[in-house]
């Protein structure tokens, strides 16, 4: 290993090892900077400023990856908040998300911070609980941050973060949740409702129900009203209304099942617009007496791990979260590089597990 001369070496050699500048009680004394990186390779600060801001594998030259080599032996690391001094850039991205228990969100997260991190960006996960007031102090917690950009998960009907991040100037997209007048990354709600309504009237002559949840969360009202506007345009009896604003948790699936239940003769089929809930609603029906696939065919959306692990494994929409996730953040980049695209809806599919399928014809 090369030895460095002078301070560089009286700051970094121990026992013949390259340190970290420590004291002799094991303290740190100063941190390398790039003016000691550039005293070693006997380069000048703007060379190692330039080398060390691109991606190592994309340094061809002997000296570029001898900056490289003498950064890691040193134990270098960018001092982030004078790199954003300089580029008036944190790389920083804000992402909120209405809660942390909720695997599609998480997915979606995952792609996310992947699609982000190549572009060498770094985000922060702000949960808040669909709540406005939560929604606008962690905006506040953003902007002082100084976030270049934001991208929102968990978008509200009548939303006043939205005219808030407008008026500040800050990019920003929307994913998951769609609302009018802003770019946004969703899947194809509406058209995953119609997709659940062919299906179950394909199943039954009986009435056909669904579970609504939040008429604040887009994503899930244009499930529904794929659904509803389907079935009645067929001349079916549509039923809707079960436990408004109840929540997308199983308990919530629970609480629409044995309201369903109470008011619709068997047999019939649900469509609920969110998996957890619908795994709750299949549970609940079973205990009351309905059995999958004779008497109720239950159809969820998003297709979650636990979907096809149940004991009946629940039908659903299929939607790419993490494709989702990578799509989201690569369209703020976008708009963060000064470009203007368009919204996406990503296509989903339909997948019959037994929850759905007729008793007579399950192995």
């Amino acid at each position: 290993m090369a030895v460095y001369g002078g301070e560089i070496a009286r700051r970094c050699l121990y026992d013949g090892k390259m340190q970290s500048p420590q004291g002799s009680d094991g303290r740190r004394i100063s941190r390398i900077t790039m003016a000691d990186i550039a005293a070693a390779a006997d380069a000048d600060v703007s060379t190692v400023s330039r080398t060390l801001s691109r991606e190592r594998d994309s340094i061809r030259t002997k000296k570029g990856k001898r900056i490289w080599e003498i950064a890691d032996e040193l134990g270098y690391s960018p001092n982030l908040t004078a790199s954003s001094l300089r580029t008036n850039t944190t790389k920083l991205i804000a992402v909120f998300v209405p809660r942390l228990r909720d695997e599609v969100l998480a997915l979606m997260y995952e792609g996310i911070e992947e699609e982000l991190q190549k572009h060498g960006y770094q985000c922060m996960v702000l949960s808040t609980g669909d709540d406005p007031d939560v929604q606008l102090a962690k905006l506040d917690v953003a902007i002082q941050r100084g976030v270049d950009g934001i991208l929102f998960g968990d978008a509200m009907v009548g939303s006043k973060v939205l005219p808030k991040v407008k008026k500040a100037g800050i990019p920003y997209l929307l994913f998951n949740r769609p609302l009018e007048g802003h770019r946004s990354v969703t899947c194809d709600d509406f058209g995953g409702g119609v997709l659940a309504a062919k299906h179950l009237m394909e199943l039954t002559d009986g009435p056909l129900v669904v579970y609504k949840a939040m008429d604040y969360a887009m994503n899930l009202v244009h499930r529904s009203a794929g659904f509803l506007q389907t079935v009645r345009e067929h001349g079916r009896i549509a039923v809707d209304g079960f436990h408004l604003n109840g929540g997308i948790y199983a308990e919530d699936g629970m609480r629409a099942a044995r309201e369903m239940v109470a008011e619709s003769r068997a047999p019939f089929g649900a469509f609920v617009v969110n998996d957890t809930a619908g795994i709750g609603a299949l549970g609940e029906f079973t205990r009351s007496g309905l059995k999958p696939g004779d008497d109720v065919y239950v159809v969820g959306f998003n297709d979650i791990s636990l979907a096809k692990a149940t004991p009946i494994a629940l039908t659903t929409i299929v939607s790419p979260t993490r494709e989702l996730g990578h799509l989201a953040a690569s369209s703020l980049l976008t708009i963060i590089g000064g470009g203007d695209p368009e919204s996406v809806q990503l296509p989903v599919e339909l997948v019959v597990r037994e929850s759905s399928t007729p008793l007579a014809k399950q192995s």
